[in-house]
């Protein structure tokens, strides 16, 4: 097939409106690419684009608006109808392709089609019953994780469980049997890591430094890159991305997280089709940004081998952090190397991710101190110092 192109001055079209989406928009004007953003509250992405459509996605009208004014389309998050999303692709080019975002909306897919590809991973079964429950109990084991197949970020929808009271009571909490669960298996892991790959239509694939990810509360807190880990298995990480990202026949930048096990397996976690929040540091720490090279690919462009400028760290800023007003957050940048990325969200709650900070150093432990150092001014502007 040939290669489908957006030029230069060309629009490509964005559904959904967060930050994600904000950054993508970024990154194409700077390359002479407009953008039109559809969400119904298209906010803070809108406010970067050209256009934006404040519409619900079931809105024939604004589909019909939404084809009028693009060339392409992407997606900044997976929880979009796909079968709107087939629909759109039938009269403009979706990158990356529908088949990839329906396998990535089940936790269950994305595992089958790891395995399916060569990949390992913790064991796991399908929840339907409280039979099912028993048997991944008596099969897998505890300690254990259930989680929602389908929907849940940033550590909602799953619940940690060490027996089989634990797990049935889980079941029943997650509504089991009126949706879709997976039992998991909880393993003993060395570090989590994820990988951003780009690959564009001619199957040029190229990947940036495994990056190693920190969380709190079931949301990524910080990252570091390049992960300081064994080259080797460094390695095998990016070549399990770059084997997933042929697999499925992937336009576009997609991350990949892994459990390194304390055996040294590298083990797939799960999967997201757009740019990611752990691939944040590339902003300023590689070049081109994960932002960049995925409107590259969407647009029809080449991806290029990222260059890693400087060894880099990120720091989600949350909105707890900030209840008390956040016009002081420009402190943070009185630590070396940082750069502050504020999304423009008005509203502060807690678990809301409402910007970013991105430090570059010469070695990774001193972007890790920069981290802590941020944290430190983060936590003096909550508290109205």
């Amino acid at each position: 097939m040939a290669t489908r192109i957006v030029a230069v001055g060309g629009t490509i079209g964005i559904m959904g409106g967060g930050q994600l989406g904000r950054m993508m928009a970024l990154a194409g004007r700077a390359m002479g690419l407009h953008t039109v953003v559809w969400d119904p509250s298209p906010r803070p992405a809108g406010e970067a684009a050209d256009a934006a459509i404040a519409r619900s996605f079931d809105n024939s009208q604004a589909l019909a608006e939404f084809l009028e004014q693009v060339q392409h389309v992407t997606y900044e998050f997976e929880n979009v109808n796909v079968e709107t999303v087939r629909a759109i692709n039938e009269v403009r080019p979706v990158f990356p392709p529908p088949e990839l975002l329906y396998i990535s909306q089940n936790r269950l897919r994305e595992k089958d089609t790891a395995r399916r590809l060569g990949l390992l991973t913790t064991p796991y079964g399908a929840l339907d019953t409280e039979s099912d429950v028993r048997r991944a109990a008596a099969e897998i084991g505890f300690p254990a994780i259930i989680k929602t197949a389908e929907g849940g970020y940033d550590g909602k929808g799953q619940e940690p469980v060490s027996s089989l009271d634990e797990a049935l009571a889980a079941f029943k909490s997650l509504q089991g049997g009126t949706r879709p669960l997976i039992f998991e298996q909880r393993v003993a892991f060395e570090r989590e890591v994820s990988v951003v790959v780009a690959r564009d239509q001619a199957g040029l694939t190229v990947t940036y430094p495994v990056t190693e990810n920190h969380h709190a509360h079931g949301i990524l807190d910080y990252s570091l890159a390049p992960a300081p880990m064994d080259e080797t298995l460094a390695f095998e990480v990016r070549q399990q991305a770059r084997t997933m990202a042929a697999g499925l026949d992937l336009v576009g930048v997609m991350a990949l997280e892994f459990f390194i096990d304390q055996d040294g397996r590298v083990l797939f976690n799960e999967m997201a089709p757009r740019p990611h929040n752990s691939g944040h540091w590339t902003i300023e720490g590689a070049t081109p940004s994960q932002f960049t090279q995925h409107m590259r690919a969407v647009a029809g462009w080449p991806v290029v081998e990222p260059r890693l400028m400087l060894p880099s760290a990120m720091v989600n800023l949350m909105g707890e952090s900030f209840m008390n007003g956040y016009q002081d957050v420009y402190r943070v940048l009185n630590v070396p190397g940082a750069a502050l990325h504020w999304y423009g969200k008005t509203e502060m709650r807690p678990g809301r991710k409402v910007g970013h900070v991105t430090l570059v150093a010469n070695t990774v432990e001193e972007a890790f101190d920069g981290v802590k150092a941020v944290k430190q001014l983060v936590r003096g502007t909550s508290s109205g110092a």
